[in-house]
């Protein structure tokens, strides 16, 4: 039987729609930190311990944050910052990053039963597990048995995946 420790989440990326349209002017004067890469086609703010990518079509996405409230705590300081009537209109959850770690002997030559496996020692360190046909994927670590799943989009679905990660590993 395989046990995994706690399930910790390292990442949420959320995406909001806010009321109006951005004003790059705007933004960049109300946070003087923001960066706007010619690479890319927003702006970057690092704000309270996240980050928030913000678009001029009024969309900005949320991420390094831990929790859905920090997240929309973020949302709701930038439009309380940005000088005009600002807020929400739609949030989504875009992805979830979470890991553990396997606390028992790991036979990784039994991963063969899942629909989707990968390892290529050459190229990553990791084994990538998919258990289903939805876009969640485990991260095996050999070296250090640390588990890392991304591609969730609900703290809901969090253990179910990991339990089913675990019912298709007996098997």
């Amino acid at each position: 039987m395989v046990l995994i420790e706690d399930i910790v989440v390292n990442n949420i990326v959320m995406s909001f729609k806010l009321n109006d349209k951005l004003d790059r002017v705007k933004v960049k004067e109300s946070f003087p930190s923001v960066d706007y890469p010619k690479r890319f086609s927003g702006g970057i703010l690092k704000l309270d311990g996240g980050c928030l990518l913000i678009f001029n079509s009024g969309k900005i996405n949320v991420t390094g944050v831990k929790s859905y409230e920090a997240a929309f705590n973020l949302i709701d300081k930038f439009c309380d910052i940005y000088p005009d009537n600002l807020y929400k209109t739609e949030a989504k959850v875009v992805n979830i990053v979470a890991h553990s770690r396997l606390i028992t002997n790991f036979i990784y030559s039994r991963l063969d039963s899942f629909p989707y496996c990968s390892y290529e020692p050459e190229l990553f360190p990791g084994v990538h597990v998919k258990v289903d046909n939805s876009n969640v994927i485990f991260i095996i670590f050999k070296r250090t048995g640390r588990v890392t799943v991304t591609g969730i989009r609900d703290i809901i679905e969090l253990n179910k995946y990991f339990d089913l990660f675990k019912r298709i590993y007996r098997a």
